[in-house]
């Protein structure tokens, strides 16, 4: 009853029976090469709701449908990476002119009338903070000039990339848990082959949730470069070892190990699969209602000791 998801690595065998339970149970099984590079999955079909996709597909179409939910998302998306910058006060503080795009970017939210200008002021903060980030790592053997994603270019990227991928695949199962159809999305674009709702579900969750443990993996030791090699495409992977430790840190922090705040007015505390289970389900009531508004994402509120 506990098991929310399978991830498997490499090649070992999964009994017929463990996937038929698996499959009655609503439990998905997702399937890695030995490197973490996504092949597929196994879910069930039986919580699909058409009903209930067809008004989310209609609503792709409604221009301010779609600009209050992406407003709403890469406003938490900034904040989140400000407060990550932020709660790292020891390693480094930064001024406002070292994150003068992300506040900028922050302010002008209310301007922008359309999804594609907000996407550009999003943009525009990403840069800046991925141009702070490298400043909070303490092992000078990890250089990180950028985000690089396909390939990744520095052990630095393979981390962020491979924890990108466990929380996307995650809400991929958490949106079809609930009915929805992750292809239809209100912020990124519909794309050939792409779960455009987990990309706009995600973004919230980026800085205070994936960043952070990859920063705090590098700047404890635990991890080390040599943990890291290139294949032959000149991309950058993690060892197995290496995956595992990752693994088992992302799959803490989906199970058990933090508590979040839904926001809305909920004051109770939830672990990340019953937070992530009750926003989709503020989606959903978003979504019949036909205002975007009622959906709250995860703003991270740094607390200081």
């Amino acid at each position: 009853m506990d098991v929310s998801g399978i991830s498997v690595f490499g090649k070992p065998q999964l009994s017929t029976q463990l996937i038929r339970e698996c499959l009655s149970e609503n439990i998905p099984i997702s399937f890695y090469s030995d490197d973490g590079h996504f092949f597929g999955h196994i879910s069930s079909s039986e919580r699909i709701d058409p009903l209930r996709q067809k008004k989310q597909i209609y609503l792709t179409d409604n221009q301010e449908f779609c600009l209050c939910w992406s407003r709403a998302i890469i406003s938490a998306k900034i904040q989140n990476s400000i407060a990550l910058l932020s709660s790292f006060s020891d390693v480094c503080e930064f001024d406002s002119s070292d994150i003068r795009h992300l506040n900028h970017s922050m302010a002008s939210l209310e301007l922008a009338d359309s999804v594609e200008m907000l996407l550009g002021f999003e943009g525009n903060a990403a840069k800046n903070y991925f141009e702070c980030l490298p400043k909070l790592l303490q092992n000078e053997d990890f250089i990180f000039s950028g985000r690089s994603a396909r390939p990744p270019k520095d052990p630095f990227n393979s981390m962020l990339s491979y924890g990108y991928s466990i929380f996307y695949r995650n809400i991929i199962g958490a949106i079809e848990r609930h009915g929805l159809h992750p292809y239809f999305a209100y912020m990124h674009k519909l794309k050939f082959g792409h779960a455009s709702l987990a990309s706009d579900l995600i973004e919230e969750y980026r800085a205070p949730l994936i960043d952070k443990t990859v920063v705090e993996l590098v700047n404890s030791g635990e991890i080390e470069v040599s943990d890291f090699y290139k294949n032959d495409a000149g991309a950058i992977y993690m060892t197995k070892n290496a995956l595992k430790m990752l693994t088992d840190r992302f799959s803490e922090i989906i199970a058990k190990n933090q508590q979040y705040f839904v926001n809305g007015g909920d004051k109770k505390s939830y672990g990340f699969q019953v937070m992530l289970d009750k926003k989709i389900t503020s989606l959903i009531h978003a979504i019949e209602k036909r205002d975007a508004s009622i959906y709250r994402p995860l703003v991270w509120k740094l607390v200081r000791q």
